[in-house]
């Protein structure tokens, strides 16, 4: 009988160091594991860091592009401008035709009746016609390098 207990205890005993080295290999499989994971917790949280240093970056950067987005913009919008504004200008010069005589009886600029004491004199720039005083001026045009008479709103254009 003692023999048979004995063999039961030692049975148990087996069991039990059998179920001690199980739970100590499983305790060491879960001890890596979380060590592992503790690593891999580090390296995200690196990498959070990283991103939201990136982060910042990028948004002052797009902060920067937006600037100068907005400048580049306005410069185009003034170039446009500008642009329209010399199309105006050269189809304003595109469609100047020089005045006939027998049709102006006025000074396009001060409003003076001509007759034979007050002159006519074609603008060389427009082609239209004012009294001397309003077609004083000296200046070049495109189609003369020479000085030659020009109105006032004429020489304003070409020197400006």
């Amino acid at each position: 009988k003692q023999w048979y207990q004995r063999r039961v205890r030692e049975g148990v005993v087996d069991e039990l160091n059998k179920e001690c080295e199980r739970l100590y290999s499983k305790m060491t499989i879960n001890e890596a594991t979380m060590e592992n994971l503790l690593d891999e917790r580090k390296l995200l949280q690196k990498s959070v860091l990283d991103s939201e240093d990136r982060l910042s970056v990028l948004s002052d950067e797009k902060a920067s592009l937006s600037k100068e987005l907005e400048k580049t913009r306005t410069t185009l919008n003034e170039i446009a401008q500008e642009h329209s504004h010399l199309l105006y200008q050269q189809e304003k010069k595109n469609n100047r035709k020089w005045e006939d005589d027998a049709e102006v009886k006025f000074c396009k600029a001060c409003f003076k009746e001509f007759g034979v004491s007050l002159r006519k004199h074609h603008c060389r720039n427009c082609g239209a016609i004012f009294c001397d005083e309003c077609s004083q001026f000296r200046s070049s045009t495109p189609a003369s390098k020479a000085k030659v008479r020009v109105c006032g709103p004429c020489n304003k254009e070409l020197n400006p």
